[in-house]
């Protein structure tokens, strides 16, 4: 604040600048006129001038009026002064208003100030603890991604290991029934050189022996011709009596063998009904493919996805339900897409051949897509496949969900013709792979006779023993989890797997080769407890006979397989606590 002083600068020099122009001056200059001429216009004298000077050399206050002048020029000065003063107190009061009003605003600006710094400090805490957080949130995800990442890593190896543990336990099997083959294989050489050798001496022995009776013969030939000559003599001299004719005895030995019963014609007539329906169903997948593939065609994309889908959920089947939900549901999507995909219709009518079709009113009714057809043949194709490879695996319970999807899903009402389940189109496949499973016998000493008993190419490559062996079991577990079903409307009827096991059971020895006991093991190794519940003590007469009977009198070539079915009793008896005693 700036400091007060008694006058100002502005007053001081109004004051002196008064003063000085009324008192440090002559009269003469603050006379109206400065002209030394007299009020006539005279010019003075000298002398009169001297005593003007003389005059207005004595004290000013000797004059009133010059008394009033300066008591005015103090009044003003006063005057001045004290509006200087005014001026000073009202610039003072200013200064300390605009003083104030600075603190004040320093105040606040300071406050302003703490505000802002709080809130940056707050932000920044905020950011601080937001960065934490995302650290905290990104180091959480970090581990649990390590943590799903150790867990894959943990469930390939595990599967890993397990394929490997299935490759070694598949090589190990295969090696053991390569080994049993070989021992098999050489006792029947020796057996066989020992017949060879048996033989030859039974027909050195009978040479000789025809050749002691050709010559016993011959004498005693020569002894009847002499004592028939005698007799003729005897006769001719002396006239007999006629005797009785000498019984004459039996030539022809009986067959120490009883010759084997054929299959009945019925049998064989629906076992050619159903080779032809898989003719037909080949002749209707391979020109709908190749139709289908051709470049334009709008159903080339549905076709091509559709058997991708089915080979990829088939593929994806595990003994959890909630998996076999999942399969069934993709299925059904592919098969109602291919449904309401439209495209060319048939006559479904020769693709279906074991029930009683309905009455029509006209040929139209009998129509069924074309596209839905090929999906149920690519469904049957995938699901047999699939009972092969699965049968490698001890554990069977793949091949029975398999089986449960594969019958929902032939038997479904959203699909079938008018009631009438597409079941003939998966059993026309059977019986062109496993016709065992049908009673159907062959010789494996012929084409045609290995035909009939399933030894066909397999994947397009000419069948080798373990892969028929494996083909045979994983056909019969999957025929029996598709019929040993207790549900109120079966794909296949419970009753055709007691045909079959009773089929494979009453084969004659001379007809048993090593795929009926393959296929017997697959159709009994994970089902004989369900089957005694279905059928009490009829089936474990039946099993009896099937795990008994049947090895005990397998050919000497088959007894490796025999040997397979023959010890399921004891594993039922530790895993089931299933007893046939």
């Amino acid at each position: 604040m700036p400091t007060k002083s008694g006058t100002s600068s502005s007053s001081m020099h109004t004051a002196s600048s008064f003063t000085s122009s009324w008192i440090g001056t002559s009269p003469s200059r603050q006379s109206p006129s400065r002209s030394s001429h007299t009020r006539n216009g005279s010019r003075t004298t000298p002398r009169r001038d001297a005593a003007r000077r003389s005059t207005l050399d004595r004290d000013p206050f000797d004059s009133p009026a010059r008394q009033m002048l300066l008591d005015f020029s103090q009044m003003l000065i006063r005057s001045d002064q004290e509006f200087n003063d005014r001026l000073d107190l009202d610039a003072a009061q200013h200064a300390k208003l605009h003083n104030e009003q600075i603190a004040k605003a320093s105040l606040e600006h300071a406050k302003v100030r703490e505000g802002a710094e709080r809130e940056w400090q707050r932000l920044l805490l905020e950011q601080e603890l937001a960065r934490r957080k995302r650290e905290e949130e990104q180091l959480k995800e970090v581990q649990r991604l390590e943590q799903e990442k150790a867990k894959k890593e943990a469930e390939a190896l595990q599967r890993e290991l397990e394929a490997k543990q299935r490759e070694e336990e598949a090589a190990r099997r295969v090696a053991e029934q390569q080994r049993k083959i070989h021992e098999a294989e050489a006792r029947i050489k020796a057996q066989k050189e020992q017949e060879e050798a048996a033989q030859k001496q039974k027909l050195a022995q009978e040479a000789a022996a025809r050749e002691a009776q050709q010559a016993a013969v011959a004498a005693e030939k020569a002894r009847i011709q002499a004592v028939a000559q005698q007799k003729v003599t005897a006769q001719l001299q002396t006239p007999a009596a006629p005797s009785a004719p000498a019984p004459v005895a039996p030539t022809v030995a009986a067959s120490t063998q009883a010759a084997s019963q054929p299959v009945s014609a019925q049998v064989e007539e629906l076992h050619a009904k159903y080779l032809d329906l898989h003719k037909r169903m080949k002749d209707f997948w391979k020109p709908f493919k190749k139709q289908c593939a051709v470049p334009g065609n709008p159903l080339k994309g549905p076709v091509g996805d559709m058997r991708r889908d089915i080979r990829k959920a088939i593929g994806q089947v595990t003994t959890k339900r909630d998996d076999s939900r999942a399969v069934i549901k993709k299925i059904r999507d592919v098969i109602t897409a291919a449904r309401n995909a439209g495209g060319p219709t048939l006559d479904i009518r020769p693709f279906l051949i074991s029930q009683q079709l309905p009455q029509l009113s006209n040929e139209a009714e009998a129509q069924y897509p074309q596209l839905m057809l090929y999906a149920y043949i690519c469904i049957e194709k995938q699901v047999l496949k699939q009972f092969e490879q699965e049968a490698a695996n001890e554990d069977g319970r793949i091949i029975s969900e398999l089986g449960a999807i594969v019958a929902s899903l032939l038997i479904d009402k959203n699909y079938v013709w008018r009631e009438v389940p597409m079941t003939d189109l998966i059993l026309a496949k059977m019986h062109r792979v496993c016709p065992i499973l049908f009673g159907i016998r062959g010789n494996m000493s012929t084409a045609a006779g290995q035909a009939r008993l399933g030894w066909i190419n397999i994947a397009g490559a000419p069948p080798e023993v373990n892969s028929y062996n494996q083909r045979m079991l994983g056909l019969g577990a999957g025929f029996a989890a598709l019929s040993l079903r207790h549900v109120p409307q079966p794909a296949v009827p419970m009753s055709e797997y007691w045909r079959a096991v009773a089929a494979i059971s009453n084969t004659p020895a001379g007809d048993l080769f090593g795929g009926h006991f393959m296929v017997m093991k697959g159709l009994l190794r994970d089902n004989a407890k369900k089957f005694v519940n279905f059928y009490g003590v009829a089936a474990v007469a039946l099993l009896r006979k099937a795990t008994f009977t049947l090895p005990a009198r397998a050919p000497p070539n088959t007894k490796d397989a025999a040997n397979l079915v023959q010890v399921l009793p004891d594993v039922w008896k530790v895993s089931m606590g299933l007893s046939l005693a």
